[in-house]
C-alpha cells in the first residue's frame, strides 16, 4: 500500500469513526458508518462532498470544515430530507 492509499484509509477512518459517534441526527441510527450520509446543511456552502474529500484531498483540516457544514443522517432519513 502506497502512502496515498494509506492516507486515503487513515481519512475514511477517521470520517467513519465520526459518523458511528454521531449517529443519525434524525433518528439515533449508529451501527454502520456506511449507512450513515453527510447532509450539507446549506447547499450553497458545500466545498465538496465528504467523501471526495477523503478521496482526492485526504486533509483532515478539510474534512473537519466541510463536517461542520454538515448533520449526520442515516440514508433512510436523508431520502426523506431530499424530497
Amino acid at each position: 500500500m502506497n502512502r496515498w492509499s494509506r492516507a486515503r484509509r487513515r481519512a475514511r477512518d477517521y470520517v467513519d469513526n465520526i459518523k458511528l459517534e454521531r449517529g443519525c441526527e434524525m433518528c439515533g441510527y449508529n451501527e454502520k458508518s456506511s449507512n450513515l450520509q453527510w447532509h450539507h446543511v446549506i447547499p450553497e456552502m458545500k466545498y465538496k462532498a465528504v467523501a471526495e474529500i477523503v478521496s482526492e484531498d485526504r486533509s483532515i483540516n478539510l474534512i473537519d470544515t466541510e463536517i461542520d457544514k454538515c448533520v449526520c443522517v442515516c440514508k433512510a432519513c436523508h431520502g426523506r430530507l431530499e424530497m
